[in-house]
């Protein structure tokens, strides 16, 4: 018999949508303290040289001009570089991309502080800059660090020469990624409030406390004289985990010297050129089949472009590496990725996180053999798909939780596939039509390279009315994680989810929680809510049994009251709080939960490198005009092994909006630069967004295959949500082509330069 949920499975709608609807809802912009002043940064005009001097004379002529600070100026150590030391908050002797921060310059105005900014005198000698992963490579004497690569990550299984003698069919093929550029609506900002020698900051903020270890670096202070507060944050996609560290370090740094709130707001063009975005992968994949459909070995190359500093490099490589064949099993494998420096913006996080790259590699050559073998493509992942008991590429022996054999079945079931892979003709013959599948496997969590940070803290205060508080360590960036927050806390303590309120995410409420990346908001604070509710349920049985004069035992927690079982007699929630209050008990908890130990060898990329996965299928039915070369997703059924559902419309939101976000990427956002570093597509006139008119029409299904160590069984689900699309649309233009698609985005000139292709080796 199933467990009842009172909470859990339920459409609770989005507890922050009134404030946001209103505009109650306080951005950073919105935000304002006494004494307030203004900065902006000064950065490299070139992408590649030295650095040989600052004239900083006309921004003092500049109206309400307060200072200028730089490298010098710096009172701790001047490092912001996230995983690897390699980035200096200002740049002293070398320019490595056009924005590289140099210094800053606070004014009495906004307007005045960026007058002032772009008003200093910058004194380079140039380089060539090195803007592409061949060229890093090639370079010869040319280093933008001490060499050029970011870092390496390698998995060997099994022996791969023997996989490939035994092989009836070997497949090579390269495949390209580009960038992809965040542009969530609010642009990167922050207040850093001096309070003598503590900190206080406010910002739309993705990653608090690794702010607060940035600050405390380059301020020389300790942790606990930074607390660092997240506002309301209008988007993030991964584009504020790393860049706030950077930003809100130079905002201290003028805080410091002037003593006053100092806040900084990027305008939209210099925050596309200053900031991260996707890593664009070039990949190359040997896969070796028997004539029967089984994969038998597979020799993969990925290499990145980390752009000018590592940033979050080594981890994204680390899941592509992980992940780079797939949800499939296959008995010889070899990974090796490299991200390469160059002299363009860093790379960083984005949604996904190196899998939406790696799946396009993997799912276009799952397409491509089955194309060698004359079969359909989704029998062949059938014969291949992991299944309980079976191994991953890293030879984790899967368990539990294994929905990815379900998902494809429920998807191709759905979009009535058919083993024709001929497209569908308009009777002009002008559109075409035909289907495509993607299939992905998404590791929960920060996985074994991450471990040491993959814990999380909730905090919950029971008030005497009856209201309860909590404080969790990761945060909302707009995908919900407020509402699922109120619902499994409410499941937890069996109460009416009015009574939750949920704090602004703040490093003084609860411990390091790690990063609010990598899906795991609903596994680790899930987990949290549920131990410090562990910590609070005797408190309160206790109590409840002594007021109603009955057992500890006896005691039930239902529908938003205390009951006792025996008698029947019930006790309200107000009730009861107030008698904790008046008997003097404890009435609140810090519950905390850290991913188990996981056995993996670095050295060969073996072993767990997730504890567990979630599983999606992709089918998109694309239509391609063959006359302006033109491509339009017109329905995507997107299946999702979720583990268990905690908020319905918040997957199906999730879904929706990682569907369109992957239609773009794949179809529209032709990220440029030109020769000189700068950014060609700072904008939204000449960065192509889908919008309301290139809308998709989704259709979600979910697989609840629970997870043991999940909360109520649940699994990640906002990067999933994207990760297939990119792949499954290329499926579809590839059969409609007739030939491989295997470099995105596909714009109308490649398609038709491809339809041009294949007429002329017709």
């Amino acid at each position: 018999m199933s467990e009842k949920f009172h909470h859990i499975g339920k459409s609770l709608p989005r507890v922050d949508a009134p404030g946001k609807v209103s505009g109650l809802t306080r951005f950073i912009t919105d935000m304002h303290f006494d004494s307030m002043v203004f900065a902006y940064p000064v950065v490299s005009p070139i992408a590649f040289g030295a650095l040989d001097g600052v004239d900083i004379s006309p921004a003092r002529k500049m109206p309400g001009f307060l200072g200028a600070w730089f490298a010098g100026d710096i009172p701790g150590e001047n490092q912001v570089g996230v995983i690897l030391p390699d980035q200096p908050l200002f740049a002293q002797d070398k320019l490595r991309f056009v924005g590289d921060a140099i210094g800053i310059v606070a004014a009495e105005t906004e307007v005045d502080a960026i007058s002032a900014a772009r008003s200093v005198k910058i004194d380079t000698t140039p380089r060539e800059p090195i803007l592409s992963i061949n060229a890093s490579k090639m370079a010869t004497g040319k280093k933008i660090h001490e060499n050029n690569i970011a870092c390496e990550h390698r998995l060997e299984r099994g022996d791969i020469q023997a996989g490939f003698a035994d092989a009836d069919v070997v497949v090579e093929a390269d495949l390209v990624t580009p960038y992809q550029e965040h542009f969530y609506l609010e642009p990167q900002g922050c207040i850093v409030v001096p309070q003598g020698d503590a900190f206080t900051v406010y910002g739309s903020i993705q990653c608090v406390f690794y702010v607060q270890k940035a600050i405390a670096k380059v301020l020389g202070i300790s942790f606990s004289k930074v607390r660092v507060i997240q506002t309301p944050t209008g988007g993030a996609f991964g584009g504020k985990e790393d860049i706030p560290s950077e930003m809100c370090a130079r905002a201290a740094v003028a805080a410091w010297h002037l003593q006053r709130p100092v806040k900084m707001i990027y305008r939209r063009r210099d925050d596309v050129q200053w900031t991260s975005k996707r890593h664009p992968f070039q990949m190359h994949y040997k896969v070796g089949v028997s004539k029967t459909g089984k994969l038998l070995s597979a020799d993969i190359i990925l290499e990145e472009n980390a752009g000018a500093y590592a940033t979050l490099s080594s981890v994204v490589s680390y899941r592509a590496t992980m992940q780079a064949m797939g949800p499939y099993a296959i008995p010889n494998i070899q990974v090796h990725s490299t991200s390469y420096y160059t002299n363009l913006p860093p790379t960083g996080a984005f949604r996904g996180f190196g899998s939406p790259q790696a799946t396009f590699g993997h799912e276009r050559m799952m397409d491509i053999l089955a194309d060698r073998l004359g079969m359909d493509p989704v029998e062949f992942r059938l014969k291949n798909i992991l299944k309980p008991g079976q191994e991953t590429q890293t030879g984790h022996a899967l368990s539990t939780s294994v929905g990815a054999e379900a998902t494809l079945l429920k998807s191709a079931n759905a979009a009535e596939w058919q083993t024709d892979a001929r497209p569908m003709v308009s009777k002009d013959g002008r559109y075409r039509e035909a289907l495509g599948v993607s299939v992905c496997h998404y590791g929960n969590c920060l996985g074994a390279a991450g471990w040491s940070m993959d814990g999380a803290g909730v905090k919950i205060q029971i008030n005497r009315d009856g209201s309860i508080a909590v404080a969790f360590g990761l945060i909302e960036m707009g995908q919900g994680a407020l509402t699922v927050v109120t619902q499994m806390t409410a499941e937890a303590l069996g109460v009416n989810a009015e009574r939750i309120s949920i704090l602004p995410t703040d490093t003084s409420q609860v411990p390091d929680s790690g990063p609010s990346v990598a899906s795991r908001n609903i596994v680790m604070t899930g987990n949290a809510i549920r131990n410090a509710v562990e910590k609070l349920k005797p408190i309160l049985s206790t109590a409840a049994a002594e007021a109603m004069e009955c057992a500890p035992e006896n005691v039930a927690f239902q529908n938003d009251q205390v009951v006792n079982t025996k008698s029947g007699n019930a006790l309200s929630i107000s009730a009861l709080c107030e008698y904790l209050y008046v008997t003097n008990r404890p009435m609140d908890a810090l519950g905390w939960w850290h991913v188990p130990a996981l056995t993996y060898d670095a050295q060969t990329g073996r072993g767990e490198a997730y504890f567990t996965y979630s599983y999606a299928t992709h089918i998109a039915r694309v239509q391609v005009d063959t006359l302006t070369g033109q491509v339009r997703v017109q329905k995507v059924w997107a299946a999702h092994d979720v583990g268990k559902i905690i908020n319905p419309a918040g997957l199906a939101g999730q879904v929706q909006g990682g569907v369109v976000q992957g239609a773009g990427w794949a179809i529209y956002e032709n990220f440029g630069h030109d020769n000189a570093g700068r950014i060609t597509t700072p904008n939204l006139s000449t960065y192509l967004l889908p919008t309301a008119a290139d809308s998709v029409d989704v259709q979600a299904f979910w697989i609840e295959d629970p997870e043991p160590l999940g909360p109520w069984g649940a699994k990640g689900i906002g990067e999933p949500a994207i990760i297939p699309t990119a792949a499954a649309i290329a499926n579809a233009v590839s059969r409609i082509v007739g030939q491989p698609m295997n470099q995105i985005p596909l714009t109308p000139e490649r398609v038709l330069v491809a339809f041009e292709d294949k007429v002329v080796h017709e």
